[in-house]
Order: C-alpha cells, then structure tokens, then sequence
C-alpha cells in the first residue's frame, strides 16, 4: 500500500518513465484498488498534475485494463 501510494505522490513530468517501471514491479492485480484510491486522492489534492496521472493511467490501463475499468467505475460512482 505505502509502495504505491508514494510512487504515485512521487511522479512528475520528468521522471514518469520510471515510476511506470516501478509500479509493474509491485502487484497491480491486487493491488487495483489501492491503485485508484491513490490516483483519485493525489489528483484531488493536486489538479495541476491532472495530465501526468492520465498518462500514467493510460499506460498502466494498455497492459492492466480491468485498472482503467476499476478507476472508471469509482470516478463515476463520486458525481
């Protein structure tokens, strides 16, 4: 949980390439939900890094789709 969660307050324009290789290294199917619960809370708290998460979503979601559908479901179930 602490893994992921400081990859992704961690990640930046410039060093979004490797916090990518560093995330596939931790468990991503497990850890799907602590994944969106991150992704939702640091774009939240910081909107100006809005692009950098899509990026890193849309990444993580070419090779983990059932990610992109969880964070889908959970945007969608706040409005």
């Amino acid at each position: 949980k602490k893994s992921i969660n400081g990859l992704i307050n961690k990640v930046t324009k410039a060093n979004i390439t490797s916090i990518i290789q560093e995330i596939f290294q931790e468990n991503l199917v497990r850890g799907r939900g602590l994944y969106c619960r991150s992704i939702m809370k640091a774009q939240l708290a910081s909107p100006s890094f809005t692009n950098v998460y899509a990026a890193l979503t849309a990444v993580i979601n070419t090779k983990l789709p059932e990610n992109g559908e969880t964070l889908l479901k959970r945007v969608i179930m706040q409005f």
